[in-house]
């Protein structure tokens, strides 16, 4: 992910920008399943691909996902836009087994750090209005660094897509559903990135 950004500028600017965000994430969740099962991409469309387990009245699999998958897909980018990111960089890493790569992880793990600090802060500003600046201050970074990682993480995925189509590595399914891990320049991750502690994205 460190390198996505010069890899693929433009898709790494389009994935990162909260304006076309949405728009994005459909797009490349249907280039990842129609490179993964050539000709079919949204037949195999499952909410966050099956990586969450039901919850509540949420149950991956049974949510209209057969009959409107590109509306599904763009309410998951909406509602759950960290998962929605990861879900379709999984769906590569588990089509060719690619390993976690260090610099990605550490870039995951502080993308979480600073949603969780974001809440934190703005739980803290609660109880003393002193802190409700700093909560927005803290908000605005974590979004900015969210979009960046995210922006990283798409980038990667395309890339990864376009390198294995080069090398005609465009595989059918293995049996199953689609569903689990990418790393998309040489090597990957298995974290996913935790979406914006504020609002869903625009």
């Amino acid at each position: 992910m460190g390198d996505a950004c010069c890899k693929a500028p433009g898709c790494c600017l389009l994935g990162g920008c909260p304006l076309s965000f949405l728009c994005t994430q459909v797009h490349m969740r249907y280039k990842v399943l129609n490179h993964v099962a050539p000709g079919s991409g949204w037949d195999h469309y499952v909410c966050c691909q099956g990586y969450t387990g039901s919850c509540c009245c949420f149950h991956p699999g049974a949510c209209c996902e057969k009959e409107m998958p590109r509306t599904c897909m763009f309410v998951e980018a909406c509602c759950c836009a960290g998962l929605a990111v990861s879900s379709t960089r999984f769906v590569l890493m588990d089509q060719y087994k690619l390993v976690p790569d260090e610099c990605d992880n550490r870039l995951i793990r502080f993308n979480n750090c600073m949603q969780v600090l974001s809440c934190i802060c703005h739980f803290a500003a609660i109880f003393d209005r002193n802190l409700r600046d700093l909560a927005q201050i803290i908000d605005l970074i974590a979004d900015i660094v969210f979009f960046s990682t995210a922006g990283c993480m798409t980038a990667q995925v395309d890339y990864e897509i376009n390198y294995r189509e080069s090398l005609g590595e465009s595989q059918g399914l293995p049996g199953g559903p689609v569903g689990s891990p990418i790393n998309a320049m040489p090597q990957a991750t298995v974290v996913g990135v935790a979406q914006p502690a504020g609002a869903p994205p625009p």
